[in-house]
């Protein structure tokens, strides 16, 4: 997979990626900021299910994502 885009909250700690697969549909993948005090360092860590549904074009992808974070 190829990453296409990415959107994130104004505050960085929620985004969403586009990728592009190999059979040629769009998929989305969720990320989330997180600190650890130990270590004293913020982190980026997958939310895994990934957003459900496999898009046909980016414009659609891309209004998902946006809608998922809020951005729209």
């Amino acid at each position: 997979m190829v990453k296409i885009k990415r959107f994130s909250t104004e505050d960085d700690k929620v985004s969403i990626e586009i990728y592009l697969s190999q059979e040629g549909s769009f998929v989305l993948q969720k990320f989330v900021q997180k600190y650890d005090s130990e270590e004293e360092v913020f982190y980026e860590v997958r939310v895994t299910p990934d957003p459900a549904g496999l898009f046909g074009d980016i414009d659609s992808a891309t209004q998902e994502a946006k809608a998922l974070i809020g951005l729209e």
